[in-house]
This record gives structure tokens, C-alpha cells and sequence, in this order.
């Protein structure tokens, strides 16, 4: 039965199962010397191969003292150069003589160094000084005299954990207690007495991926300590994790032994009847002694510190709050003086708050804070009073998702901020540089091109630099003057020409309506470079429908994805957006609440909306793949459409939400367990596989475990179906970019949606 129905992968050479290529109307005299061309050609595109000849599409800028000047390092030739520039004269010239800095370099024997390759590292440029680092030394030259000292400089010694920024103490944990040391007389105080294995002071739980990349042991135990500015407190907590389970990978190859390694580590996963649950404690190190706050414990959802928080400019400790079910939202400050803990502000949702997207911007100056959030529909920035927590006012209104706070301005009290959705007649994920004031008056656009805008501000809120492109414009960067959005002066454009001489042709965008029949939905289409539209191609799906996000490329980076190298194969690459990913407003986001498996729908109208337009699309023989969350989607697609989707690989996929992360799955699946996640699970749908399904999964995966995988392969088992597995040893989470799953993926495509023999590796 087993040997029937499953076959395990050990090379892309052997995916020989009891399957049977799918009908196809390609002729199989296209077979190794073709399928290698083909290889060849594809591998030109893949994106380490393609990101290379791309230049100078983006820019870094290092900030002059508090003003606008500003220099940034621009490829060049072979090299490089750097650039200053001077907004107040609006000049853009050299940094400093590139030539007479590199023959002083080769008179003191770095006889490698070139003017157009300064291997510098730690630069410091301030008027007429100018200070780098060449691996441990420390160069300090004068300009325009092009005089220089230099000097070797010791490694500097990693600071010791948990101690203070004065140097004068350190909380270390010991026996899952925490004790205070004084580094100067050693004297060490006992600050708590109670921690255990199942009730640890400051424990976090690190990430085994960490171990098993160094070949190091498992520590199974990390700390969380964070000192206050001044040294005179210290927040942590005590974890109870007295119900939570511990999860098993075993790593089959290693180099200590054969035999295999098991390691046991902390998961919180969803569904499971407790999380762990982190109780804040305040070290007073004036009074040498540990205070338990009288606050919400607050649950700890992944790896690492259950704790998301910091120590602001006025002595007070803020942090990030949500409660089980996400539905309640709080951000809270804690007092130190008077060991008091505060709601500055409370969000609340009948379905979900999403805390990917709650930002929180302290003003002390004014005595208020900005905080995010989606109560009308929409992500928009309020302002509040921080004394008391009353709501002055809504700073941004509208259909309009704010994306990012780029600066706030208090003297003038004005706020930049980047937001999508607000410009009428263009995709709706473009993000553009507004200025608006904190009362919510005078909203200004600064950057009216229909294109991705990625902007910074100067120091002294004078200036922005904006570096704006498409899927097809190449990236512009122009430096814009910030009342008006003027532009001052263009600094560069990217050099593309090599790229373009590969033959790469940028993909298409395209607007389709979602499966409801009215909402525009947006994607980009990657055809090969030797494209006949007179050829009907196979149509590959690149899904990923996570609602945390959205992940079609707005920008010119469509080159760094894989749909360049497998589109260059023969196929039609699909990429886009459906209902129920991000930054499309709360209407939009919300089809995927306890509906995670729904967003494969509108990826199937779409691809028929698009056959219907494209005569060089086959939609009788459609593939789809996808990654992580996308491997979910792609063996839901296959199970929930089998008479559309032929064929699909599908790699570390999280099945079954129950096996996966609390920290993701409880937002978007609700908690506590409900029908809905039997519902949405693959287990549940496996039953319905009909076509080809390549399954694949790295051993040591510590985001989202194999079980996950291996549970639906049982559920195969159990239904009769065929299909095939590759279980990869020593990979973690990401196969998506490894060298032998690639290509196991191109093998798959080709054979069963084109009837092309792989050639042999």
C-alpha cells in the first residue's frame, strides 16, 4: 500500500511514482536536448543571477550633523563612489577626492586598494574630517590637506548580558531566579526566590534554527532584561509556562554521530488551551529589590522575549498588550517611581485587531502620542493626550491605508506619513508621502507619480529623498523639497541596461474582478523573454494569501523572484493579490477571518478572466506553488479545485493551523477552537487530490514543524491518493531559494504540465 501511493524523493532525478503524466498537447519529441536549453536559459534568470546587473536602484542616505547634507555611496563602473550632496546649494559632487585617499591608502601598504573600490566600513564624514574602518583599523584623514592618522583598534568585547548601561551593575539568572551583582565590589543581592523550570524569571525560548546553522548545542533558555536610560530600574517578568508543550525535531544528519539528534524546545501553538504567560516584574535597583506589577500577564505567542516594549526619554516603560483571541488591544505604560502600570489606550474588535499594523509615536514635547488603528475601516493615526489617554483628535480620515510614520515634525506639529489607496485611477497599493497636521488639517501629497514611493526625511524636516519605481519603471531617486513635493534635483536613476540585455522583460500588471464579480483585484503576469503570442503557454500560480500582508511586487524588484527563472521555462506566471490580504481596508481583509482557505478563490476567477483576454493562456493545464502559508494554499487549491488545478508543489506548508504558531494562526482563525478550523484544515480535504501534488519539507523547519506535513501525508495515505514527498535534511523553513528544490520544482512543472522529460542532474 505504501509503496503505491507514496514515494520519497532523493534526488530531482527520481520523481518516478505510481503517477501517470497528465494529458498534455505538447509533443514529447520535446524532450533532453530541449528540456536542457531550457535549463540553461532559466537558470540565467534566477534572481542571484539577475540582481547583480541591476545598479543603483536604491539609496542609503547618511545624514550630515542636523541639517539636509547628506552623502551616500553610488555604484560606478566596476566600483563605487561616494556622493555628497548639498540641498541648500543644490550641488551633488564627490565626497572627497577618491584618488588621493587611495594613494595615501597604498603609500601605508594596502597596495589593493583601488579609487574606485575603497573598502571602507564605519565612515564618519563631518565637514572638513573624514573617519573610516579597514577591518581593525581606524583612519582619520583631514580634508582637503588629505592628511591621515591611523591606528589599530581591538575588537571590542561583547557587552555582558543584562548589565546595566552605566557598567556599574548586571541581573543574571540563576536557577531561573535573578540576582543583582555589583560590578564594582561583586556584592550580589537575591532578588526573587520562587522561579522554577515551569516559573522562570526572565526566560525566553530562542529559535533552534540558530543552533542547528552554527552545528552549536541547543540553549534552550535566553533572557529578557532591559535597563532603563538612566540604570536605576530594569523590567522583566516571570513566565508561566507550566502548560505549555514541548515540541521534538530530530535531525537525522549531523556530523557528531549517525545516530540521529532529537531536540526538545518551548512552541506555543494555536489552539492549545494555555499560552505562556509572562507576569511584569520591576527591579528597583536603589531599593535592591524585584516588584511584581499589578498588570495583565501577557501571553507569549512565538520565540523569543514574551515581552514587546521599551524605555522611553521621560523614565516611563511602554508596551504592546493583546489579549487571548485578539479581539482587545491595549497599549500600556509603566511608571517605575511609583510601580504603576497604565492603559494608554484600548482597541477592541468583534473578530480581530491585527497587531502587525498598531503603531505607537510617543510626543513628549507635546505632551500626546500618535497610536494606529483600523476602527473606521481604514488604518488612520489618532492623537491622544498622554497624561490622561483622551482622544484629541483623528490625524488622517478617508479611503486611505497609512502605511508608515516617516516623521513628526513638533515644532510645526506636522506629521509625514506614507499611506496607499487615497490617489484615484492607479493601483491601489502604491504608497505615497503626504503631510498633514496633527489637528488633521492641510493634507498634502509630496509625491504625485503614479509609482511605489519609498522616502526619507532630513534631519530638519526641510527635505525628502524619494525613490520611486514600478514592476517596469526602473527606480528614479530625486530629492524633493518638503513644503511643496517639488522636486529639487533627480540624484540617480538605475542602471538596467545589463539586465535588459539577458533579454528580461519586466512582467505585466494587470486588474481583474474577485470572485464576488465587483472588487478590482491586482497582480502581475511574468512571461519569457522568448514569448510568441501565438503559443498557448501553461499557467503557474505563485500564491501566498497570508493575511498579514499583501505580495505582489509594487516596485522594480520583480526581478529577484523566482517567477522569472520558471516563466523562462514556457509557462504563464500569475501573481496577485485576492480578498483577504492586507492594506485594502478592513472590508477587503476581513474575507479571510476563519476563511484562511477562501483566498485560492479569487486566484481561480482571476486566471479565467485572464485566459478569456490572452489566447496564449492554456487554462486546461494550470499549475500552482507556493511557500510556508502558500503551501497551504497550494494543496488546498488542488483539493478544493481539483478540476482546475493539475498540478502543484507545495512546500512547508502549515497544513493544519493547530500544528502551527499561536502568534498567527489565533488572529485570523479566532480563538478559542471552532468549527471553522476542522473546516479550513487540508486534512480534512485530502480526500479530494486528483491531480499532482509534490510535497515537500526540511526536516529541522522550526516555524512551521514537519508534522505539519507529515499529518497530511497520513490523511493521503488514508483517502488512497498518490502523490509525492521530499523531506530535506538539515533545512529549516525556507526552501524556497535552495539550489536542489528548485530545480525539483522546475522538474515537476515540466513533466506533468508540458509532458517534457527533465533532463538528468
Amino acid at each position: 500500500m505504501l509503496q503505491r501511493t507514496l514515494a520519497l524523493l532523493v534526488s530531482s532525478s527520481l520523481i518516478l511514482t505510481a503517477c501517470q503524466s497528465l494529458p498534455v498537447g505538447k509533443s514529447q519529441a520535446e524532450q533532453p536536448r530541449d528540456s536542457q536549453k531550457l535549463y540553461l536559459r532559466a537558470e540565467q534568470f534566477l534572481p542571484q543571477n539577475l540582481a547583480p546587473l541591476v545598479k543603483n536602484d536604491k539609496l542609503t542616505a547618511n545624514w550630515l550633523d542636523e541639517g539636509s547634507r547628506f552623502w551616500f555611496v553610488q555604484q560606478h563602473g566596476h566600483g563605487h563612489r561616494f556622493v555628497l550632496v548639498d540641498p541648500s546649494k543644490n550641488t551633488q559632487s564627490a565626497a572627497f577626492d577618491h584618488q588621493k585617499i587611495a594613494n595615501v591608502l597604498r603609500a601605508e601598504g594596502l597596495t589593493e586598494v583601488s579609487a574606485a573600490r575603497l573598502p571602507f566600513k564605519q565612515i564618519t564624514l563631518s565637514g572638513s574630517r573624514l573617519a573610516f574602518t579597514i577591518e581593525q583599523t581606524q583612519w582619520s584623514c583631514t580634508l582637503p590637506a588629505y592628511t591621515c592618522d591611523h591606528q589599530v583598534h581591538a575588537q571590542a568585547d561583547e557587552p555582558q548580558q543584562g548589565a546595566s548601561d552605566d557598567g556599574q551593575w548586571q541581573v543574571v539568572v540563576e536557577n531561573h531566579n535573578l540576582i543583582l551583582v555589583n560590578k564594582h565590589s561583586g556584592e550580589r543581592t537575591v532578588l526573587t526566590r520562587d522561579g522554577t523550570e515551569k516559573r522562570p524569571y526572565a526566560a525566553t525560548h530562542p529559535n533552534p534554527a540558530r543552533s542547528f546553522k552554527a552545528g552549536t548545542d541547543y540553549q534552550r533558555e535566553g533572557v529578557s532584561l532591559t535597563w532603563s536610560k538612566d540604570s536605576r530600574y530594569l523590567i522583566t517578568y516571570q513566565l508561566d509556562r507550566s502548560g505549555t508543550d514541548l515540541y521534538t525535531l530530530v535531525q537525522s544528519d549531523h556530523e557528531a554521530s549517525l545516530r540521529p539528534k532529537a531536540v526538545r524546545y518551548y512552541y506555543p501553538s494555536a489552539g492549545q488551551e494555555t499560552l505562556p504567560q509572562a507576569n511584569l516584574v520591576l527591579v528597583d535597583i536603589d531599593k535592591k529589590k524585584a516588584i511584581k506589577l499589578d498588570a495583565p500577564p501577557v501571553m507569549q505567542t512565538y520565540y523569543g522575549s514574551a515581552l514587546w516594549g521599551w524605555w522611553q526619554d521621560n523614565g516611563r516603560y511602554v508596551y504592546h498588550d493583546r489579549r487571548r483571541g485578539n479581539r482587545q488591544y491595549f497599549m500600556r505604560e509603566v511608571d517605575p517611581h511609583t510601580a504603576q502600570v497604565r492603559a494608554l489606550v484600548e482597541e477592541r474588535d468583534d473578530k480581530y485587531i491585527d497587531p502587525w499594523v498598531q503603531t505607537y509615536w510617543a510626543l513628549p514635547e507635546l505632551d500626546a502620542f500618535i497610536w494606529s488603528s483600523q476602527r473606521s475601516g481604514y488604518q488612520h493615526l489618532y492623537l491622544y493626550q498622554a497624561s490622561n489617554g483622551a482622544l484629541l483628535n483623528p490625524i488622517t480620515q478617508g479611503e486611505m491605508t497609512i502605511r508608515v510614520i516617516r516623521g513628526v515634525d513638533t515644532e510645526r506639529k506636522q506629521l509625514y506619513f506614507e499611506a496607499s489607496g487615497r490617489e484615484p485611477d492607479r493601483d491601489p497599493y502604491f504608497r505615497h508621502l503626504y503631510r498633514i497636521n496633527l489637528d488633521g488639517s492641510d493634507l498634502t501629497l509630496l509625491t504625485p507619480e503614479a509609482a511605489e514611493h519609498d522616502t526619507r526625511l532630513s534631519p530638519d524636516f526641510n527635505y525628502v529623498i524619494d525613490t520611486y519605481s514600478t514592476a517596469s519603471l526602473a527606480p528614479v531617486t530625486v530629492l524633493r523639497d518638503s513644503r511643496t513635493g517639488k522636486v529639487v534635483r533627480e540624484i540617480q536613476r538605475a542602471d538596467i541596461s545589463a539586465l535588459q540585455a539577458t533579454g528580461w522583460r519586466p512582467p505585466q500588471s494587470f486588474e481583474v474582478l474577485a470572485a464576488d464579480g465587483k472588487t478590482s483585484l491586482y497582480g502581475l503576469m511574468y512571461l519569457p523573454s522568448h514569448f510568441d503570442p501565438n503559443k498557448r503557454y501553461p499557467v503557474i500560480d505563485d500564491i501566498y494569501t497570508g493575511p498579514h500582508n499583501f505580495f505582489t511586487p509594487k516596485s522594480f524588484n520583480t526581478y529577484s523572484r523566482q517567477a522569472n527563472a520558471l516563466a523562462e521555462l514556457g509557462f504563464v506566471v500569475i501573481k496577485m493579490d485576492g480578498r483577504g490580504t492586507n492594506k485594502r481596508g478592513r472590508a477587503f481583509h476581513e474575507y479571510s477571518f476563519k476563511n484562511l482557505g477562501g483566498g485560492v478563490d479569487d486566484h481561480v476567477a482571476a486566471i479565467r478572466q485572464l485566459a478569456q483576454r490572452h489566447a496564449f493562456m492554456d487554462s486546461d493545464r494550470v499549475g500552482i506553488f507556493g511557500f510556508s502559508a502558500g503551501g497551504y494554499d497550494t494543496a488546498h487549491a488542488l483539493f478544493k479545485y481539483p478540476d482546475f488545478f493539475k498540478v502543484g508543489v507545495a512546500a512547508s506548508g502549515n497544513h493544519d493551523f493547530r500544528v502551527d504558531k499561536a502568534g498567527w494562526n489565533e488572529i485570523w482563525m479566532g480563538y478559542p477552537v471552532t468549527p471553522e478550523w476542522d473546516e479550513q484544515s487540508n486534512l480534512t480535504w485530502a480526500k479530494h487530490l486528483q491531480g499532482k501534488l509534490l510535497l515537500a519539507h526540511g526536516e529541522l523547519d522550526t516555524n512551521v514543524h514537519p508534522a505539519a506535513t507529515m499529518q497530511l501525508v497520513s490523511a493521503l495515505i488514508k483517502a488512497d491518493k498518490q502523490f509525492d514527498l521530499m523531506i530535506y535534511p538539515n533545512m529549516g523553513h525556507v526552501l524556497d531559494e535552495h539550489p536542489h528544490f528548485v530545480r525539483l520544482r522546475w522538474d515537476y512543472f515540466l513533466r506533468h504540465l508540458k509532458g517534457i522529460e527533465p533532463i538528468k542532474h
